[in-house]
């Protein structure tokens, strides 16, 4: 009798035992972090969407992770297991993929553009097969719908394959088409297509949208250049009495000067192959009739700064400093002119805490004053000025979503604009991570209209992926804007009609030596890729109808 109980006994044991293992497996399987690999979409179009495509994968990776979830393993991975396919990838195709990756999904697509129409096609295939692909396909018009597709097409894997409930987006209402007249490309303003004063709603100068009396044509285009313009600056640096303009690429510097109606080159200085020119400035800080180049210079070997400064010597430009771990930027104050601001950089640190004036001391651009600004504010980022019309005087500066902010010498935030303006496609790679810091463009604090009150005029760039992206961007178009403070915050005085291409960087100068202010303005319009070369030309508006009479 208890032999035979001992023997039900174990057996139950032994039963138990087996469903708890058989459990445990289910729940273990159950809590398993799924994996997917996302190949890069298929692009098809005339134009190259690289950056698009880069964007697409980081949205979906961000809205695709799942803490302890769902994993999406890294791009460098898929990357390699995709080194010997060739050819449109299909389902049989993703999920020898997905086996090779040890993943149990592969999401892969492809994004048509032809003319006005954009087409996106997706799938998500279950590797085991236990599931049917879960497909997409949209078809819209204009680019600016793919970021919320992709974004709604992302709730829906959520949703359906991973069971996880996110509320659905609407997608935006879409803006009423422009009329082909108000968004111009700059080569056809060059071959003569101006708009009629009417068409400028009445403005002075078909390119500046004032309100005012009309006036002729007031537009300027150089010939396109074959590189990629990353900085621009006016000044005097020869010592004789013009103006001349200065350009970076990635490593080299360009100067022109304007004379008899031609833009000719004077001189062009090449760097080293492992430099990246990030700014470039001119300003005669040392008072002597001659405007130096402040070039801000990264070393993409070291990741150190190797800035530098050229001088006319008479006969040639030469460095009057070299190797110096400093970022530059200069400006002109409403009242006290030219100054130049720099800020250090860190071994582990992009920006170093401080902006200080340098001044021109025993052959060396000294730190000076340190300038009182709110936390976190780089030496690209803000400019300083009696801005509001009071006497007192405001630091203007760009946030990190590209909103207009003033903020008093002690740190208090007097205006915030709703609006986003700037937009800059120049970057630093910050250190030993993959995160991108992109550095805001100028702001300009002057008085163009002689009536004794400073306005605000920035450049208001276009992106095609409304700046839904950290690490990467793109703009399309641009315009820039006038703003003066009416005591409630800055209100727009005039713009400048849109025009096709990257406005990479401007400045306010006399250009073409004719004793008249020009709003000068560097526009890519191609960027520098494998097997493509930019171009790139300078545009200036003339801002003479908007001087007091």
């Amino acid at each position: 009798m208890k032999t035979s109980i001992f023997k039900t006994s174990r057996l139950l044991f032994f039963c138990l035992l087996t469903l708890a293992i058989i459990s445990g497996s289910a729940l273990s399987a159950s809590a398993k972090q799924s994996r997917i690999a996302i190949v890069p979409f298929t692009m098809n179009a005339e134009k190259d969407l690289a950056f698009l495509r880069e964007g697409i994968h980081s949205m979906l990776t961000s809205r695709l992770s799942w803490e302890g979830k769902v994993a999406v393993i890294g791009r460098e991975k898929t990357g390699k297991a995709l080194e010997n396919i060739s050819g449109p990838i299909d389902e049989e195709l993703a999920r020898k993929i997905g086996a090779s990756l040890n993943v149990d999904y592969v999401l892969y697509g492809s994004l048509t553009v032809f003319g006005n129409s954009v087409s996106i096609d997706s799938k998500i295939v279950d590797i085991s097969g236990t599931r049917p692909p879960l497909s997409f396909f949209n078809q819209s018009r204009g680019m600016e719908e793919v970021i919320p597709r992709i974004n709604l097409f992302a709730e829906e894997i959520n949703e359906k394959v991973f069971g996880r409930k996110i509320a659905v987006r609407q997608l935006p209402q879409r803006a009423p088409a422009q009329t082909p007249s108000q968004y111009i490309h700059p080569e056809r303003l060059f071959s003569g297509e101006f708009l009629g004063p009417e068409e400028a709603g009445g403005g002075r100068s078909p390119f500046v949208m004032t309100g005012r009396g009309d006036a002729g044509p007031g537009f300027w285009k150089s010939k396109n250049f074959r590189i990629q313009i990353r900085g621009l600056a006016l000044g005097d640096v020869d010592g004789d009495g013009k103006t001349e303009t200065v350009t970076i690429s990635s490593q080299s510097i360009y100067i022109y000067r304007s004379e008899g109606g031609r833009f000719i080159k004077i001189k062009e200085i090449n760097g080293e192959t492992y430099h990246k020119y990030i700014a470039v400035d001119a300003a005669d800080v040392k008072k002597d009739g001659i405007a130096e180049i402040f070039v801000t210079c990264l070393n993409t070997n070291s990741k150190r700064l190797e800035s530098f400064v050229l001088e006319w010597n008479g006969n040639d430009f030469e460095h009057i400093v070299k190797d110096e771990n400093i970022y530059y930027r200069a400006f002109v104050h409403p009242e006290r002119g030219h100054l130049l601001l720099g800020q250090k950089r860190g071994i582990s640190d992009l920006f170093l805490s401080g902006v200080y004036e340098l001044a021109w001391i025993g052959g060396r651009y000294e730190l000076q004053n340190r300038v009182s600004l709110p936390k976190d504010v780089n030496v690209f980022s803000f400019v300083m000025g009696d801005v509001m019309n009071n006497g007192s005087e405001m630091v203007v500066l760009f946030d990190e979503e590209d909103r207009l902010r003033i903020f008093t010498h002690a740190g208090e935030q007097e205006w915030k604009s709703e609006d986003r303006f700037g937009g800059s496609e120049n970057y630093l790679d910050t250190p030993e991570s993959e995160d991108r810091v992109y550095l805001p463009h100028r702001i300009f604090i002057t008085d163009l209209d002689s009536n004794n009150k400073n306005e605000v005029v920035v450049v208001k760039n276009h992106s095609l992926s409304s700046r839904l992206f950290k690490r990467y961007r793109r703009y399309s178009g641009g315009q820039f804007e006038s703003l003066s403070w009416d005591g409630l915050g800055l209100s727009k005085n005039w713009h400048t009609r849109k025009a096709s291409g990257y406005f990479s960087d401007y400045a306010i100068g006399d250009i073409d030596n004719d004793g008249e202010l020009e709003l000068v303005a560097a526009v890519v319009s191609k960027r520098e890729s494998v097997g493509q070369k930019a171009k790139s030309s300078i545009i200036s508006y003339d801002l003479a109808p908007l001087m007091g009479e």
